[in-house]
């Protein structure tokens, strides 16, 4: 409802942007962020974005380079100046009482490149600036590999991958972790989704997003436990605002189509705004048939989702006020073993909201940010297609608390001073029993500075979290009412040295921590998303980690690059043991839930080179190798090497046909060979892909059409981190086609 009454709202406000007009006379406490953006010869730029992620304001320049951000509230910012064809550029800036000046230079390059970070540090960064090694999807690319699950949106990453039960779930893979072990946000929020479970994806709708930035490596300082491996933030757009000029209302929509499951996929999004208040209202919806592969359909494949969100805030010179609601309902069919039961027709109906409110208020030259959030995930397994009762029922309530102190700089060092809550409650229904009903609470302090002098640029910090895991008592799994606490000291090091203007070293060091679950402590039966009879041990302690990167990251006009090299030590790893007994009730063997020492380390490389402004190529390569010390075994469901490649032919020749493209691409993935005994490896493979699009005036507005060819050859395979690979091979040939535009 929250969502209808916000698009009713937007539809009443004006169609068009009408002509900026004369500004109301601001108020004495309002500040003023103004200046001129030029290229190096001292030329004006114009339809340069200028951003202040911290209060999620953005501009554009005019034609004589200038901008102008009015009611600016007292703080200390990070100010993006972006412009395809030069390189992004972020400058700190302090606002306090009186307007301020700040001009910028862009230097011109042929690459494209992301223009901010906000999740790896306190302050905005370029993704290649930043002490941490970051990874960002543009809007477009976001697009482009948009998917029904956000494990294969961004497994296009160097480093990340998809941990997959068909085209439904999808959950990322980071540098060989997952799960609990990687942490997913939407706009800094936590998203519970149980991702204990493997057949449990994180429920995030990426086709919304204006950007995914994903931290490669620990990131526990800045979000706690379940960082231990990564973080994945899927951001959406700022609210727009209206702030000197008149009311407007627009909208966009992107609609797509799929061949392969036959699946119809769609976005519409309106927002509009009026003075410092603004709005917006986002629909996503997509349903697809069985997927199909080189030898047919699988059967129990099928899915659809509906997204939906609204967000309305107000800014003004005092600070900022938002709040959003998103609803989420999905239903993923299960295709299981045939061996086992040809005719199991299994799927799941989960839903989801979240409700989040964010302020900021000003301190002098520096700032507050507070965010609440709530989140409700009902997940519903059932046994056969048109069932009613439910196998296992799985609801999660999580409150989250953060308030942050963007503090004023000392010298050239700036960061935040903060602290966070969670609560969350678990409960079941239905006619099984894994894990006993629980609450945790968990609070944590931290703090984050980084700073630059010359060539160096420096971040470091620390935090202190405490949990406490209280659990009912459990009759049917035997386990006995009892609470359990945790707490954790985790800290980083950044720091990144320019060798010359085009290159920089980069070197990080992290430690990261995981408390164990509910499911690690406390489960005692049969968990059909592993084929397994699962016990816990309810005396496990955190997973704790170290781990080192080193990085060579070079920018110059045509080219982009870094290469990086990472080893990550966890101590008290939790993995599942075999023991060799199995359960006379389901046949299932028993594994036990243990701890010992884990060592991952590998590499990760990105190259874009633009020969001309017409040619592109690309390339990525990543390999990590993950070993059990305490087993001597080979970690599993590791993926292998794997690399990427492609070419891009581009025409910016004005007419009908505007901005067209052509790119040929392809990825290649090892068989893996270092193996767990209880893994299985199916052969290597290359995957061959086609696209091509185009933009088309209509109007004053223009339409894009884009179309790709995946596994363009239909080739027969199976990826390392598919569920189903050892009895159904993955999809087919796809066509998908899009089409865009903004109104």
């Amino acid at each position: 409802m929250h969502a209808l009454f916000l698009a009713a709202a937007l539809a009443a406000l004006p169609t068009s942007v009408p002509p900026a007009r004369s500004a109301p006379p601001q108020p004495a406490a309002a500040r003023a962020l103004s200046g001129r953006v030029t290229d190096t010869t001292g030329s004006p730029l114009a339809q340069v974005r200028v951003t202040v992620p911290e209060v999620n304001r953005t501009t554009i320049t005019d034609l004589d380079g200038r901008y102008q951000l009015r009611s600016i509230p007292s703080g200390t910012y990070g100010v993006s100046f972006a412009l395809v064809g030069y390189a992004p550029q972020v400058k700190r800036v302090v606002v306090r009482d009186a307007d301020v000046t700040l001009d910028a230079t862009l230097q011109p390059t042929l690459v494209e490149l992301p223009d901010l970070q906000v999740t790896a540090s306190p302050l905005a960064t370029t993704s290649l600036t930043s002490p941490q090694p970051v990874s960002v999807m543009s809007s477009q690319d976001v697009q482009a590999h948009r998917a029904a699950s956000l494990g294969e949106t961004v497994s296009q990453l160097p480093g990340v991958h998809s941990f997959s039960t068909g085209s439904g779930i999808g959950k990322p893979v980071i540098r060989g972790l997952s799960s609990t072990r990687v942490l997913v946000l939407e706009n800094g929020q936590r998203v519970e989704s149980q991702q204990w479970g493997d057949e449990h994806g994180p429920q995030v709708e990426a086709a919304e997003a204006s950007r995914i930035e994903v931290i490669r490596g620990p990131a526990s300082v800045l979000y706690g436990s379940d960082a231990i491996g990564g973080v994945v933030n899927v951001i959406t757009p700022a609210l727009p605002d209206a702030i000197g000029r008149s009311s407007f209302g627009r909208g966009s929509v992107v609609a797509a189509y799929s061949t392969n499951n036959e699946q119809p996929d769609g976005t519409l999004s309106l927002e509009g705004a009026s003075g410092g208040l603004g709005a917006r209202a986002s629909f996503t919806g997509r349903t697809s048939s069985d997927v199909s592969t080189p030898t047919g359909d699988l059967p129990n494949t099928a899915g659809n989702t509906v997204n939906g969100s609204g967000a309305v805030g107000y800014r003004g010179s005092w600070g900022s006020v938002s709040t959003t609601y998103t609803h989420r309902d999905e239903r993923i069919e299960i295709h299981e073993d045939p061996a086992e039961d040809p005719n199991a027709t299994p799927f799941q109906r989960i839903g989801d909201d979240r409700f989040n409110i964010t302020g900021q208020l000003p301190a002098g030259a520096s700032h507050f940010d507070v965010d609440f959030g709530y989140e409700r995930n009902n997940r519903r397994e059932f046994e056969e297609a048109g069932a009613t009762d439910v196998g296992l029922g799985l609801r999660s309530h999580t409150y989250t608390g953060d308030v942050r102190l963007y503090h004023a700089p000392t010298g050239t060092v700036s960061g935040i001073i903060g602290i966070s809550g969670l609560r969350n409650t678990f409960d079941k229904f239905g006619e099984e029993s894994l894990i006993p009903s629980n609450a945790y609470d968990d609070v944590g302090a931290y703090i984050f500075e980084q700073g630059e002098w010359g060539r160096w640029n420096l971040s470091a910090g620390a935090r202190y979290d405490y949990r406490k895991l209280d659990v009912e008592n459990d009759e049917e799994l035997g386990v006995l009412a009892q609470s359990r606490t945790y707490s954790s000291v985790t800290g980083n090091l950044g720091v990144l040295y320019r060798v010359a203007d085009p290159v920089a070293l980069v070197l990080n060091v992290g430690r990261g921590y995981r408390a164990p679950t509910a499911f690690d402590l406390f489960s005692n039966g049969v968990h059909e998303g592993t084929v397994r009879f699962e016990r816990g041990d309810s005396t496990l302690h955190n997973e704790t980690s170290i781990n080192t990167d080193l990085s060579l990251r070079v920018q110059t006009r045509n080219l982009t690059a870094e290469v990086g090299a990472f080893a990550n030590y966890i101590s008290d790893f939790i993995f599942p043991n075999p023991t060799g007994q199995i359960d006379p009730e389901s046949g299932f063997e028993i594994f036990d839930i243990v701890q010992g020492d884990a060592r991952l380390t590998g590499f990760e490389s990105a190259l874009q080179y633009h020969a001309t402004p017409w040619l592109h190529f690309r390339a990525t390569a990543d390999y990590v190798r993950g070993q059990n010390r305490t087993t001597d075994l080979p970690l599993p469901f590791i993926p292998p090497f794997r690399a990427s490649y492609g070419v891009r032919f581009e025409s910016n020749r004005e007419g009908l046909l505007q901005n067209a493209y052509f790119s040929i691409g392809g990825e290649t993935n090892a068989r893996q060979t270092k193996l767990d005994p209880e893994d299985f490896a199916p052969p290597g493979y290359t995957l061959a892909e086609f696209g091509g699009g185009f933009q088309v005036p209509v109007g004053a507005r223009t339409m894009s059409v884009d179309i790709q060819v995946r596994n363009a050859f239909d080739k027969l395979y199976a990826s390392f981190l598919s569920r189903y690979k050892t009895y159904a091979p993955d999809p087919g040939r796809n066509l998908v086609m899009r089409v865009s535009t903004d109104f």
